[in-house]
């Protein structure tokens, strides 16, 4: 039954913020052409979705962080954070691009660039650091 409501949670902020981003980050002209405007429109789809699911997971997480065996929850808790990270500022990321942050102002650009890029490659490492530490946690077996 969790399953359920994470799934309606996902789904309904995945509406809620597609709709929103336009009105807190008004998107600038020009418009794309209309032959890109469907690859846009999916672009901005997929950015609400990725957000709905990055607040289901926290919440998943949050729910049954206390279940998880002790020995596994600090790894868990980062690929959580770090999944949440990778999907949750994605629609204000992109948002922000269509509200200016573009060429020519360079200043905002490199805001956006520095507050989104840069940590997405730390989270990257941190995972790979994860990654390694529960594959020494525990040991491959032979068939």
């Amino acid at each position: 039954m969790q399953s359920v409501g994470l799934v309606a949670v996902a789904a309904v902020l995945a509406i809620i913020s597609f709709f929103v981003r336009p009105i807190l980050l008004t998107p600038l002209p020009p418009a794309p052409p209309a032959s890109l405007l469907p690859a846009f429109i999916f672009l901005d789809v997929w950015d609400a979705v990725a957000f709905g699911i990055g607040v289901a997971l926290l919440l998943y997480l949050a729910l049954n962080f206390s279940k998880w065996p002790k020995a596994i929850r600090t790894p868990l808790l980062v690929i959580f954070l770090i999944a949440a990270w990778f999907s949750i500022p994605n629609w204000i990321h992109d948002g922000l691009h269509e509200a200016g942050a573009a060429p020519p102002n360079f200043q905002l650009l490199a805001i956006v660039e520095y507050a989104f890029h840069f940590p997405w490659l730390i989270m990257a490492g941190a995972l790979a650091i994860v990654a390694i530490k529960l594959a020494r946690t525990y040991p491959m077996t032979s068939r």
